[in-house]
């Protein structure tokens, strides 16, 4: 899988939304919409927020280690290459 169709990148003039950064996109936003519509009693009554788990798996490349290192440090959030930047929540 090339670094555009993981992480995204300019195809031409148009912008192109790679796999990992829409798994991060998607997830942020469950956990955002998640933590938003609990409410008190779902807490009192021993529910939790459910882990989401993104696996990569396939040969270390140096190229997207540094990319996906920035989720494993405070604040947990990616920039992509378009400068959006995508804050995980919980």
């Amino acid at each position: 899988m090339s670094h555009v169709q993981l992480f995204g990148g300019y195809v031409g003039a148009v912008w192109q939304t790679g796999l990992l950064t829409a798994a991060v996109q998607k997830a942020s936003q469950q956990a955002e919409l998640l933590a938003r519509y609990s409410s008190a009693s779902d807490e009192a009554a021993g529910s939790s927020i459910t882990a989401r788990w993104i696996v990569l798996d396939g040969e270390l490349n140096p190229l997207w280690t540094d990319a996906v290192n920035c989720l494993l440090t405070e604040p947990h959030s990616y920039r992509a290459l378009n400068s959006e930047i995508t804050t995980l929540h919980g």
